[in-house]
C-alpha cells in the first residue's frame, strides 16, 4: 500500500511543472472595463496595449506567425472582423466589416412644381454595408466595396395625387367630394457603396481622442422594385390605390459624402445625377437626401 501511495505521488510531482508551464504559457487574458485596445505588429511579434482608467497595461505576446492572426471586435462604429496582414513589410489591413444604418429626408429636385412632393414628409431609410470588404492603411484611411439596401419615399399631402398608366407615373386631382390623405412614389434598391474615408487631424470640440473623418465616393443602385399609393377618404369610408412595376430606371449612381463627427453618428448626403424614372412621364426629379447615419 505504500509503495502505491508512494507511486502516486511522483506521478503528480511529475506532472507538476507541466501544469505550471501550460498556465504560464497561456495566451488568453481577460480584462473587464477596459477603454481602449491596441494591438500593433511588428517582427518581433505582436504587443497589445490595454487602457483602463487613464492607466495602461502592457501585454506582449509573440505567435510564430503573426500574420494568421485574426480580430473581431464590436465598437461603436460597428462590426468588425480584422485579419493582420500576410506580408509583415505591407502597409495594408484588411476588415470586412457592417454598419451604416441611415435615417434621412428627400428631396426631388427637378419635379414639376404640380408634383408637390414635401421634403418634411418625403424620407430615406438605408443600411449602407450589410457586408462590406475594407483596406486600411497605417494612417487609419481605407478603402471599402460593400452591399446594402435602400429605401426612398416621396409623399405629397396636397389636393393631387400620383397616377400610372402603361408604368408611366402622371398627376391626377382626386375624386370629386373626397378628403386627401397622402400620395407617394417608392423606390427599393439594392446598392453597392465604393467609399474612401479620410482620417482627420482633430476631433468634435477640439477632442484628440475621437477624431473626426471624412468618407466620399459613388454608390451603385440596381433600383428592383418601385411603386405608387394614394390614399383618401369618402366620408367614412376609406380607399387606396396601388400599382406596382412603374417605370423605375434600373441602375443610377449616387454620389455619397459624409462627416463622422463621432465613431457613432455621422451626418451624410447623397445625390443622383440621374432622372428616377424612365419613359414619358408627366413628373420626373433626380434624387437628393440627407440625414445621419450610425454605427458606420
Amino acid at each position: 500500500m505504500k509503495a502505491t501511495l508512494l507511486f502516486i505521488s511522483a506521478i503528480l510531482a511529475a506532472l507538476t511543472p507541466l501544469a505550471a508551464s501550460a498556465e504560464i504559457n497561456d495566451t488568453v487574458t481577460t480584462i473587464i472595463g477596459a477603454d481602449r485596445i491596441i494591438i500593433t505588429e511588428s517582427p518581433n511579434g505582436l504587443k497589445t496595449v490595454v487602457s483602463q482608467d487613464s492607466t495602461a497595461r502592457v501585454i506582449t505576446q509573440t505567435y510564430d506567425n503573426p500574420g494568421s492572426v485574426v480580430v473581431s471586435h464590436m465598437s461603436k462604429s460597428g462590426l468588425s472582423l480584422t485579419g493582420n496582414r500576410n506580408n509583415r513589410n505591407s502597409s495594408v489591413t484588411w476588415e470586412v466589416i457592417s454598419g451604416g444604418l441611415g435615417f434621412g429626408f428627400c428631396a426631388a429636385p427637378g419635379a414639376p412644381e404640380a408634383a408637390g412632393i414635401e421634403p418634411g414628409k418625403s424620407f430615406e431609410l438605408s443600411w449602407l454595408n450589410i457586408l462590406a470588404v475594407q483596406a486600411r492603411n497605417r494612417h487609419g484611411n481605407t478603402f471599402s466595396l460593400g452591399v446594402g439596401i435602400n429605401w426612398r419615399n416621396y409623399r405629397t399631402t396636397l389636393d393631387h395625387r400620383f397616377t400610372v398608366n402603361d408604368g408611366q407615373v402622371s398627376i391626377e386631382n382626386y375624386p370629386e367630394g373626397t378628403e386627401p390623405r397622402l400620395s407617394r412614389i417608392k423606390i427599393f434598391s439594392v446598392q453597392f457603396p465604393l467609399l474612401y474615408r479620410q482620417q482627420l487631424q482633430f476631433g468634435l470640440f477640439g477632442s484628440k481622442r475621437d477624431k473626426m473623418s471624412i468618407s466620399f465616393g459613388p454608390i451603385f443602385n440596381l433600383n428592383s422594385h418601385a411603386s405608387v399609393l394614394t390614399a383618401w377618404r369618402d366620408g367614412d369610408v376609406k380607399s387606396e390605390y396601388k400599382v406596382n412595376g412603374i417605370n423605375v430606371r434600373p441602375f443610377t449612381i449616387d454620389l455619397f459624402a459624409s462627416l463622422h463627427v463621432c465613431d457613432f453618428c455621422s451626418f451624410y448626403v447623397r445625390y443622383s445625377p440621374y432622372h428616377a424614372l424612365t419613359g414619358h412621364n408627366q413628373i420626373n426629379f433626380h434624387q437628393l437626401s440627407t440625414g445621419l447615419m450610425f454605427l458606420m
